[in-house]
């Protein structure tokens, strides 16, 4: 998988024109590869993929320059682990069930 995903960034560079390209290529790579390449963190990086998939197209438009697309990327990327982190804490808490 991540030879896959290596082979996105080197095809498709983050600019305009090919941004939506690059974030398509990463999640069918993801979406081929599956949860058990995944992992426990699987259904959080397709929210980020598609997350990824709407910066690309606002990048391709123009709406976002690259500069800001990366930013709202991270912003997005950091967001979503935070709260999964939160969710997981918070299932570690609840007492176990018989």
């Amino acid at each position: 998988m991540h030879e896959a995903v290596s082979e996105c960034f080197s095809k498709y560079p983050f600019a305009k024109g090919t941004a939506y390209k690059r974030f398509n290529c990463i999640y069918q790579a993801h979406a081929h590869y599956g949860p058990d390449a995944m992992g426990a963190q699987y259904s959080l990086r397709l929210q980020v993929d598609l997350a990824s998939l709407k910066v690309g197209q606002d990048v391709d438009s123009g709406t976002l320059t690259p500069e800001e697309g990366k930013t709202t990327l991270r912003w997005v990327t950091e967001k979503a682990y935070a709260q999964a982190s939160q969710q997981q804490a918070w299932a570690a808490a609840q007492p176990k069930r018989n």
